[in-house]
């Protein structure tokens, strides 16, 4: 069997090694100039492979969860191990190759592809792909290439630097398929700055909350850094699919100081009220955070502190100070771009691929893998495992996995 994969990036190499070594003859078409260049940036460098904890899909999830039913853990743990690539499991359930090097895994891969004979076209755009007879042919470069099945692997549009662009997605959508709307996820936050003013490059752990409408549209816990333009970090890229231009985020940084439970900052804050009396007002939060930080609360609380001490705050203005550090609130103007967004939100609709073998449901012999489609995870392995997972079954195509 022949069959061609259209995008070398993680889904289109597993799909091919997995592919090659069931015995098919196998050809890679990649629009960059290399092949993994988007693997080589995940996790900072270090290529955060999978992840053992619960499956976290904000985008597709039943879909994700029936794929890696059939190529989880086990089974891509499986894949690596016969490819000689050792992984290591860290904190979180995030699983890394033992060397902490993205550069070993790309290496790994490139070394099977050569070991199994796979060709790989690179500056290869292509423009076409067209069902003929049992067959289908692929259009690149002024060139048609015939097979008998063709895996479709080009990813969203996020990091166009890095190789998607989009037009995997406009391939699909001739033979037939449908796309949602797309939008970029794991990326910054864009908010008011105002209140922001002198945050820049302060790192915090707390809970973020994204509210729309007046309604908790996405709460969890972790780093955040401020930013000139808004908020970074894990916890700020992970709300971004959440955002609207009518969103509002609120950071509890009461917890950022020490005081996770409610009430615990104003106990606190009183104490300091009654024995740091003589003190300045502008010092009431010194030790908590930042003097960076507390200047922004204090101003953010309207509670005017210049020229007084800390003996002269009213009750109602201690208790503004501790409500505006428990939700320090900023109005959302919107989220970076895809050329900084991790991930596409959005893709092809799952709906119209078997997700035990990656194939069409409306076009016999096209399969589809990855980013391509409508799933986006969480950080910390979910969507590499994705596109590993979807990329062996491609590859497979239901004759099961040879390792």
């Amino acid at each position: 069997m022949r069959t061609i994969i259209v995008g070398g990036g993680a889904a289109g190499l597993a799909a091919a090694v997995t592919a090659a070594s069931l015995g098919d003859r196998v050809l890679v078409l990649e629009r960059m100039d290399r092949v993994g260049k988007k693997l080589l940036a995940t996790g900072n460098g270090r290529c955060n492979l999978m992840n053992t904890g619960e499956a976290r899909y904000p985008g597709g999830a039943d879909f994700a969860r029936a794929v890696l039913a059939r190529c989880g853990r086990a089974e891509q743990t499986a894949f690596w191990r016969a490819l000689g690539l050792p992984l290591r499991e860290e904190a979180g359930g995030r699983v890394y190759p033992a060397s902490g090097m993205a550069s070993t895994v790309l290496d790994t891969l490139r070394l099977h592809l050569d070991r199994l004979g796979i060709g790989v076209e690179t500056g290869c755009e292509v423009t076409g792909l067209y069902r003929e007879g049992e067959g289908w042919t692929v259009c690149a470069d002024s060139r048609r290439r015939a097979c008998e099945r063709v895996i479709v692997t080009g990813g969203g549009c996020a990091q166009e630097k890095l190789g998607s662009n989009g037009t995997a997605w406009g391939l699909l959508e001739k033979c037939g398929h449908h796309r949602t709307a797309v939008r970029p996820a794991l990326t910054q936050l864009e908010t008011d700055t105002a209140p922001l003013r002198g945050l820049s490059g302060i790192r915090v752990r707390c809970t973020l909350t994204v509210e729309t409408g007046g309604r908790p549209a996405f709460r969890e816990s972790g780093e955040i850094l401020f930013t000139d333009y808004g908020l970074s970090g894990i916890c700020a890229m992970q709300a971004a699919r959440f955002c609207t231009a009518r969103s509002t985020a609120a950071l509890n940084l009461a917890e950022a100081m020490g005081f996770p439970e409610a009430g615990q900052l104003r106990t606190e804050l009183r104490r300091r009220v009654r024995e740091w009396a003589e003190l300045p007002a502008g010092r009431l939060l010194t030790g908590l955070c930042a003097q960076r930080l507390a200047d922004a609360v204090l101003r953010q609380s309207r509670v005017e502190t210049r020229g007084r001490s800390a003996g002269s705050l009213s009750p109602k203005e201690t208790e503004a100070i501790a409500r505006c550090a428990e939700a320090f609130r900023l109005e959302v103007r919107g989220v970076k771009g895809f050329d900084s967004a991790q991930v596409t939100a959005g893709g092809i609709r799952c709906a119209e691929f078997d997700p035990e073998t990656m194939a069409s449901r409306l076009a016999p012999g096209l399969y589809a893998a990855g980013e391509v489609l409508d799933v986006d995870g969480d950080c910390g392995g979910f969507n590499l495992m994705f596109a590993f997972g979807s990329g062996i079954l491609s590859g497979a195509a239901g004759r099961g996995l040879p390792w």
